[in-house]
């Protein structure tokens, strides 16, 4: 028999044992008739607090939850396209202390974002998030800048990455054929076009085997970050002192005064710790969690934050001269420092495994039914706030 359901968690959990429905409320105000043995422990909290039934299915467990939110900032590769900003804007010491103090306060942000994902966890993230805790009042004004703000940064963020992944691939490109080409802006434009493509029809696949790829993502990362470190140290014959790495302030950018141009080394970090709360739009593809998504958004920002401090020291103790990687002909710091250090093969081998990386970053921006750019899609879209919300908004599970 069907009844509306209002009790405790604890009690539906029991009920779901035994053969029932129970009827939920959509955002809609229409009704669905759900059978209670088909609910799982996470999605009956969900049903119990929130009134509605996920309808993705529940395949990521702790590592590849961990390799979800690492993924996204995709700490080796958006470093390498972001580098030059903190060179420009005050040199070798803005690139390691302005990660330092900006990357701190990320920190802090990732850590409130994980505990109320802890509290709320809903595909919409913080757009449903807020419902919950704003005044009434300013629920509906507030869960729309909230929706759009989300919705377009995601956006946003996919069509960087990709311009991002373009620009190294182009760059090994330039490197292979001994600098003899270098790739046009309409060049770069026509690629990121290409790889978006790509990135849709990764979208296409089923959260099964997107769980498989992400699964092993985190693992190479980590693998390429520590190989290329090391390897960097090992074959540098150049390398400068620490005085210089952590002292040294070399304004180029133009703006004045110095003390306001070093902060401009903020936007490197600022680009690469984003995104806190995409692991919290695949909660409903989550065994448990409550407990799995924060940890695996705190834990993968503080890999981010420590990994990339570290990971920039390297690169300005073997950079060489600043203003010569800055003018590289390709147009990409980081590549030119691999070229210079490592000769023209390990030059190409790095650089297409930045590019390899990035491409995880666009995936798990983009990814069909279990990411942050199509879930907001589906639940704005069922909340009736884009135009034609009717297309987006039906989920195949």
């Amino acid at each position: 028999m069907a009844e509306q359901f209002n009790g405790n968690i604890e009690e539906l959990r029991q009920r779901k044992k035994s053969v029932g429905t129970v009827e939920l409320q959509g955002p809609n105000g229409n009704t669905r008739i759900v059978n209670l043995e088909d609910l799982t422990d996470a999605d009956a909290d969900l049903a119990a607090k929130f009134g509605y039934k996920p309808v993705f299915k529940r395949e990521f467990g702790y590592l590849s939850t961990f390799s979800f939110a690492v993924s996204i900032s995709g700490l080796f590769s958006t470093i390498a396209t972001t580098f030059s900003y903190p060179l420009y804007a005050g040199g070798s010491a803005s690139a390691v202390w302005c990660w330092l103090i900006s990357g701190a306060g990320c920190m802090c942000i990732a850590c409130s974002v994980a505990e109320l994902v802890s509290a709320y966890p809903t595909c919409g993230g913080l757009y449903y998030t807020v419902s919950r805790l704003a005044p009434n009042e300013w629920i509906p004004s507030i869960s729309w800048v909230t929706g759009w703000l989300n919705l377009l940064g995601q956006i946003a963020g996919i069509a960087s990455s990709e311009y991002g992944a373009s620009s190294l691939l182009l760059a090994a490109v330039s490197m292979g054929s001994d600098f003899t080409y270098t790739p046009s802006t309409g060049t770069v434009i026509g690629v990121m076009a290409a790889l978006t493509v790509l990135t849709g029809f990764v979208n296409s696949l089923s959260t099964y085997w997107m769980e498989k790829m992400t699964k092993t993502y985190v693992l190479f990362h980590i693998a390429i970050l520590v190989s290329c470190s090391i390897a960097l140290l090992a074959k540098c014959d150049y390398r400068h002192n620490a005085t210089y790495v952590f002292t040294d302030v070399d304004s180029t950018s133009g703006w004045t005064p110095v003390g306001f141009s070093f902060l401009f080394g903020f936007l490197s970090v600022s680009w690469t710790m984003t995104d806190y709360d995409a692991t919290a739009h695949i909660t409903e593809e989550i065994s448990e969690p409550e407990v799995k998504a924060p940890w695996a958004i705190s834990m993968a920002m503080l890999f981010t934050y420590l990994g990339g401090f570290l990971f920039n020291i390297v690169l300005c103790f073997v950079m060489g001269d600043p203003a010569e990687i800055l003018d590289s002909p390709m147009e990409q710091p980081v590549a030119q420092i691999f070229y210079n250090v490592l000769g023209k093969g390990g030059g190409i081998f790095f650089t297409v495994c930045a590019f390899i990386i990035i491409k995880f970053v666009a995936f798990t921006a983009m990814v069909s039914g279990h990411d942050p750019n199509p879930s907001m899609t589906w639940l704005i879209a069922s909340s009736n706030l884009l135009p034609g919300q009717s297309l987006p908004s039906p989920v195949i599970a």
